[in-house]
């Protein structure tokens, strides 16, 4: 599949480029990579080459501590561009795993820059990607320390509803293909406590729950609740609600 034909390309490098600039775009692409479950992308202090932009499937990205332990800091989708991270650094700052079979488009870094000086169309796109690393990782901390259990759920399931929405499917009808030790590691909760606030999300009517099946009945529910800190009625939070298409997170990766 090539750019000018990909579904990634209404959220990844390409977003509002003409079929022109698109044609360019493919031919800068290296590789087109498939990862099987569990396969690493990249391990964090690899050399940084390549940006990466997810065609299919989902990733996480994940930091260790001194104690060896790994550390969820952020899911990626088709659209999001990973591996910004290891721009600055010269070397990838997270493990990037895929969490289900997934697939790639390798760019590297140095064709990307020469191609957005020849093409104009695609500048304004990479400013747009290092602008929304630098957004979600604002929203990872928000996330991270912002009021009950039941309001970080809340929250995280609020951000990939707009997500989807984004990527023009249902946000009422979701398959979290994370685990619940993924999205607690991510949220500073146990996996213990995220079942818990999925049930409790169904005793509300806000949605239903199944394995990795989430059927939203009120999104506007879902929204209050994220907003709901200490039970104060808050509008929901602008970086929540306003933020473009992710890349990575905050200590996300992309």
């Amino acid at each position: 599949m090539t750019c000018p034909s990909c579904e990634a390309r209404t959220s990844c490098f390409g977003q509002g480029a003409d079929a022109s600039a698109l044609r360019q775009l493919d031919q800068v692409v290296e590789k087109r990579l498939s990862l099987a479950a569990g396969a690493y992308l990249y391990r964090i202090g690899d050399p940084f080459r390549s940006l990466y932009a997810v065609r299919a499937g989902c990733l996480k990205n994940s930091i260790r501590d001194e104690k060896g332990r790994d550390h969820v800091m952020g899911f990626h989708m088709l659209g999001d561009v990973v591996g910004v991270g290891g721009i600055e650094t010269r070397a990838y700052i997270f493990d990037m795993r895929a969490l289900e079979p997934s697939e790639v488009c390798e760019v590297p870094f140095d064709k990307l820059e020469a191609l957005a000086h020849r093409v104009p169309a695609l500048h304004p796109n990479i400013m747009k990607i290092f602008g929304r690393y630098r957004s979600r990782d604002a929203r990872t901390q928000f996330l991270r320390r912002e009021g009950s259990t039941d309001v970080r759920v809340a929250g995280f399931l609020v951000d990939f509803c707009r997500r989807l929405e984004e990527r023009g499917s249902d946000p009422a009808s979701l398959r979290l293909p994370m685990s619940r030790a993924d999205i607690g590691d991510y949220l500073g909760l146990s996996a213990d406590e995220v079942g818990k606030a999925f049930a409790r999300l169904g005793e509300r009517g806000i949605a239903k729950v199944w394995r990795k099946t989430i059927k939203v009945s009120s999104i506007e529910g879902l929204r209050s609740l994220a907003a709901g800190r200490a039970g104060r009625g808050l509008a929901t939070p602008a970086v929540l609600a306003t933020d473009g298409p992710s890349q990575e997170g905050a200590h996300h990766e992309p």
